[in-house]
């Protein structure tokens, strides 16, 4: 219901601005839009050609909704005070939402390359992957371009930090087999995609180099890598409790972004929220969202936070870059 408020609004406040006011042609817009985004979150992105396009197109015209929205609210503050232009107003409007849309469009393709200093006890050079969703949007030539990069740098291990997936895999899906690819040895804990998919079947699915530690803990010598389980009861973006304890200095592959009871010196890595990855989300996200992007430290144990590798829902991106994150661990 509120979703259809909001659609309503967006498009009748807009209409009205160029003076193409239709409260009955709102209203239409308003219940098809509701309805064909529940229709693509019930079909999700992976039951065919044409429901994978329903599913992007309908989250991209959302996203372009929520950007006008970000003026059309500062707008209807200001006009009570001063009586702005209806018509100028509405056309500038519509020329921030384009070109929002066009430089987050063309973002949305890029792939960049971070190197991230953290501290830890002993030197590790290291890549994490994590938000691939390869699938609805970004499919095998996407994940052959990482592929490619994540090999050029030449990386001790690569860390995945979950949702590889955009909808479901079923076993030897040739979309995840891009994977197979990378060089280094490959370590990964699941995110809530997988979780959605069946843990199963995603096991299943993925290439036999990459291992899935599903709370299971990767024995490095003087140090663990430990993959925590993305639990149903948690939701998407709740927080779990480990109960075990480790010896040694640990590495956390955890999909939700939270601090755990860990050895002095470990590190966790997470992802999640794709840095917001549209606007006005990318802003807003900072404001209520704890651990949301970047380098957290707590009682002697560093969080990173992945903007993600790739986008999902909206083939869009404003504000960060699709991330290859290097990582570069030591004293």
């Amino acid at each position: 219901m509120v979703t259809a408020i909001i659609n309503f609004y967006a498009m009748g406040r807009m209409c009205a601005l160029l003076g193409t006011g239709n409260p009955l042609a709102s209203l239409a817009y308003s219940l098809g839009l509701t309805g064909l985004l529940v229709a693509g979150f019930l079909v999700r992105a992976s039951s065919g050609t044409a429901f994978k396009a329903l599913f992007v197109a309908v989250t991209a015209v959302y996203s372009m909704e929520f950007a006008a929205l970000t003026l059309l609210i500062p707008f209807e503050i200001i006009n009570i005070l001063f009586r702005l232009p209806a018509r100028e107003s509405g056309v500038a409007i519509l020329c921030f939402v384009a070109a929002l849309t066009l430089v987050s469009a063309v973002n949305s393709q890029r792939i960049g390359v971070r190197r991230v200093r953290l501290p830890f006890p002993f030197g590790l050079r290291a890549v994490q992957l994590s938000d691939a969703h390869i699938g609805a949007v970004h499919g095998a030539r996407y994940l052959a371009r990482v592929v490619e990069r994540v090999n050029a740098l030449a990386p001790d291990i690569v860390l995945i930090t979950g949702d590889v997936v955009s909808g479901a895999a079923p076993p030897g899906d040739s979309r995840l087999e891009g994977f197979a690819g990378l060089k280094a040895r490959t370590l990964m804990a699941p995110g809530n995609h997988e979780f959605y998919e069946g843990m199963d079947e995603m096991e299943k699915a993925l290439p036999k180099n990459i291992e899935l530690l599903r709370d299971r803990e990767a024995d490095m010598g003087a140090y663990s890598i430990f993959g925590a389980d993305f639990l149903g009861d948690q939701g998407v973006s709740g927080t779990r409790i480990l109960k075990r304890e480790f010896s040694k200095p640990v590495i956390v592959l955890a999909h939700v972004p939270q601090f755990f009871d860990l050895p002095d010196g470990s590190v966790i890595l997470s992802g999640h929220y794709h840095g917001g990855q549209v606007f006005p989300f990318n802003f807003l996200g900072r404001l209520f969202i704890k651990y949301f992007s970047g380098v957290y430290v707590k009682d002697g144990i560093t969080l990173y936070v992945s903007p993600g590798t790739a986008t999902w829902g909206p083939p869009m991106r404003f504000g960060s870059t699709n991330e290859i994150t290097l990582l570069e661990l030591g004293p």
